[in-house]
């Protein structure tokens, strides 16, 4: 689907005005660079209704363009720091000894 030179507002589909309806409801609550077609699709999911294609929702931001997550997948710098369990005390083992072979 070829993105159209301008567009048209007074012809939006229920799709697009659906998924332009998802992209300004997480507006409201996050950073536009945050938004991309996984969250919009995931805001579909949480409130039931049927999601339109992930390729839709890119052509429409695109053609809109609207401020929005790049492509692919996020940066290291840009993902939530997670911390690693803290580390545990380990008792010091005695060594085993060596087991005589049955016979």
């Amino acid at each position: 689907m070829a993105l159209p030179e301008t567009f048209e507002w007074s012809q939006l589909t229920n799709d697009q005005s659906e998924i332009l309806e998802a992209y300004f409801a997480l507006f409201r609550e996050r950073e536009p660079t945050s938004i991309g077609s996984g969250e919009i699709l995931q805001w579909f999911r949480d409130r039931g209704r049927t999601a339109p294609s992930e390729s839709l929702v890119r052509t429409v931001l695109a053609a809109v363009d609207v401020p929005r997550r790049g492509g692919g997948r996020p940066s290291n710098e840009s993902r939530a720091a997670t911390v690693s369990p803290p580390l545990t005390t380990v008792r010091p083992q005695t060594p085993r000894g060596r087991k005589s072979p049955r016979g």
